[in-house]
């Protein structure tokens, strides 16, 4: 039963992927702005948690019941992959097939970024500095999108091990 729920979550993970590399793709062909967008962002969130709940929820169908352990590990296989997929999808689309538009999304960002910073009524040599500073890194490099996964996954494992003590259930006994 434990290689049924691991392989149904590798399963659902890859869909979650599929889906989150078509969704970067689709974005990216209608206005490759989205991806500055928090609505967007938000979408993407909403969709991997929920896939997350969805692999932990038919894990525990599959078993009559999952432990703790087996519901976390569902989850979190089915985040892992996808948005490891995900992650692939944007490195593929931002820096192989169009690394211009990733050097306009940075310009954006750092507009978006200066705007806030002033909104919040910092003196005008912090919000310079700050942005001497964001103006060196690009947030679409190779660098920055492994740290991005790697950030996203241990706030999605953090979402996951709540997920999982909601949705965990002993194993019905007959």
């Amino acid at each position: 039963m434990e290689t049924d729920m691991k392989n149904n979550s590798i399963d659902i993970g890859y869909k979650l992927g599929g889906l989150l590399a078509l969704s970067i793709i689709a974005a990216y062909a209608i206005d490759f702005k989205l991806f500055i967008n928090p609505w967007v962002g938000m979408g993407f969130f909403v969709i991997t948690v929920l896939a997350g709940a969805y692999s932990t929820y038919q894990s525990r169908k599959i078993n009559d019941g999952a432990s703790f352990k087996q519901a976390f590990t569902s989850y979190f296989i089915t985040v892992a992959l996808g948005y490891l997929i995900g992650s692939l999808t944007t490195i593929i689309v931002f820096l192989i097939i169009d690394p211009g538009a990733a050097k306009v999304l940075d310009e954006e960002l750092l507009i978006m970024t200066k705007e806030m910073l002033e909104g919040f009524g910092l003196p005008s040599e912090a919000v310079a500095l700050t942005m001497d500073e964001a103006s060196k890194k690009s947030n679409f490099s190779l660098q920055s999108i492994a740290m991005q996964y790697v950030m996203n996954l241990i706030f999605f494992t953090l979402i996951g091990l709540l997920t999982s003590l909601i949705l965990k259930r002993d194993k019905i006994e007959a």
